[in-house]
């Protein structure tokens, strides 16, 4: 079947006699495998979270052969497996969304700009992954480590070798941009550093389309000028209003990043509890899909999720949704 539960309005409380709740407080990680103890000796059905990686893989050492689900707040596809369930936003998948859509579009001659950290590593390889999958091979890759980001010279004179630069010719002529799309695998000061440079060296927003990531929705990074006209992919923003009043009339204070997730995930197992069937695994896989306050999303059975995305363009210091998110997957 189709299970699919509508959270706004009354709904934002889930009100389930199926259903008893126990918090258990992994400390950052530290004490990850003494909340699984807690939870196996108090005979739970499936557990919400963790959030770090450190402590999902405690957590999984000390339940060891005991498949308990996990539904994990995490993004990070390493900690996926069958039975542990990610519910992040991946990035590996908003690539292939703005892989997808510039492919779309007529883009083929595609450069990578990557930060030599874990996050910039990560986002390379399946980069290049998915551009191998559209039969492309990137036009040139840039791997750039702390030393050249923090030294202006090298860096200048890396990113102008990178970019093939040619002076301008004496009628202010400039050759064509040997790529048509830059993406952008690191963090948000990353882009922040690289990007002026490449706009520099006649690789700017408006000679080839910069794709970045759902980091990308902040203020610093939305008024940049050498960003205006790059595109990212954001979780959906229609239900926003409806969560926030929601929120505000039931706790103080601002909502955080992971509390949509977060309800999320126990309006899953509110709507799971009220079946007969007690597979948890089955039920979480075996459906067309869940909507929430996060957007359309599916568990996989590798413990990955199809999520839906919208794509947002900087424009004018700001963004400008230029499709929308699906209701469904």
């Amino acid at each position: 079947g189709n299970w699919c539960y509508d959270c706004v309005g009354n709904n934002f409380k889930i009100a389930n006699a199926n259903i008893e709740m126990i918090f258990l407080d992994t400390k950052a990680g530290e004490n990850a495998g003494t909340a699984a103890i807690t939870g196996l000796q108090n005979e739970v059905d499936i557990f919400i979270g963790p959030l770090f990686s450190k402590a999902v893989k405690n957590a999984r050492a000390t339940l060891g052969d005991k498949k308990i689900p996990m539904l994990l707040l995490s993004n990070n596809v390493d900690v996926a497996s069958p039975d542990t369930w990610i519910m992040g936003y991946l990035p590996e998948q908003q690539l292939d969304g703005l892989m997808g859509h510039a492919v779309s579009q007529g883009k083929r001659r595609f450069a990578v700009v990557a930060q030599d950290q874990p996050f910039g590593q990560r986002l390379l390889a399946h980069t290049k992954r998915r551009l191998a999958d559209f039969g492309i091979m990137a036009e040139a890759v840039l791997v750039l480590g702390e030393n050249a980001l923090a030294d202006e010279m090298i860096l200048k004179d890396t990113i102008r070798d990178f970019t093939r630069y040619v002076p301008p010719a004496e009628d202010g002529s400039i050759p064509d941009s040997p790529f048509d799309a830059v993406i952008f695998a690191g963090d948000p000061a990353f882009a922040l550093r690289t990007a002026p440079v490449l706009a520099y060296y006649d690789v700017g927003p408006d000679r080839a389309l910069y794709l970045g990531n759902s980091l990308w929705n902040q203020n610093q990074l939305l008024t940049e000028p050498s960003l205006q006209g790059g595109l990212f992919v954001a979780r959906p923003s229609d239900l926003d209003a409806a969560f926030d009043a929601d929120w505000a009339n039931v706790w103080p204070g601002s909502s955080g990043l992971l509390a949509r997730l977060g309800y999320d995930a126990m309006a899953v197992v509110g709507s799971l509890a009220q079946s007969d069937e007690k597979n948890w695994p089955k039920q979480l896989v075996g459906n067309q899909g869940f909507h929430g306050y996060s957007g359309a999303f599916r568990l996989l059975p590798n413990g990955r999720n199809v999520r839906a995305f919208e794509l947002r363009k900087i424009s004018n210091g700001g963004v400008k949704i230029i499709i929308s998110a699906p209701g469904k997957i």
